[in-house]
């Protein structure tokens, strides 16, 4: 597959999990569009060149993002919405979303490879309005002072991207592209 079809792809996956994430917890769904979501997440590792450094990106992110989006959550800067039924503080589907997210990196985000400042910038911007149409949605709430949750959030993201794109330059260089469908790479 060519670079460019693959980035293409890789943008698809991430926005239709992220839709599927966002949506099922608006909807009261929020497992359906969880596992939906994961389900993609496998159609990106089945193509991924290498999953052992996919899989270490997307595990490195989970933990990241989710102690950061517990912490945010824990000091009332936002809710989620989640199962009631789900055992633990942050819903299923934030862990999922932060590893859609991390699928980005060696593909649809490779052009960002070292290029940390724009990272921060693209982050910082990016996060928030992402953030922001997860609420309007009605995936999550906003706490008591919003200008506060999005400083926040804009703060936050201008971090965790570059951060991400680091770990990503680290564990394994991508080639940007998806191995040919129905090949073996």
């Amino acid at each position: 597959m060519t670079p460019l079809a693959s980035k293409v792809l890789n943008f698809f996956l991430y926005q239709t999990g992220w839709f599927f994430c966002v949506l099922g917890a608006a909807w009261g769904y929020p497992i359906t569009g969880a596992l939906l979501s994961l389900l993609l997440i496998v159609v990106h590792l089945l193509l991924a060149g290498n999953r052992r450094n996919e899989i270490l990106l997307l595990g490195s992110a989970c933990l990241l993002g989710v102690t950061i989006d517990s912490l945010q959550q824990g000091l009332g800067l936002f809710t989620f919405r989640s199962d009631p039924g789900w055992p633990l503080w942050i819903p299923l589907w934030v862990f999922v979303i932060w590893a859609q997210f991390a699928t980005l990196f060696h593909y649809a985000l490779r052009w960002m490879a070292g290029r940390y400042v724009l990272a921060a910038l693209l982050g910082g911007v990016g996060g928030p309005l992402a953030y922001g149409a997860g609420m309007r949605l009605g995936a999550a709430s906003l706490g008591d002072l919003p200008v506060l949750t999005f400083l926040s959030l804009a703060l936050v993201w201008a971090s965790v991207t570059p951060a991400l794109l680091w770990l990503s330059e680290r564990f394994g260089e991508a080639t940007g592209s998806y191995r040919g469908m129905g090949k073996r790479a």
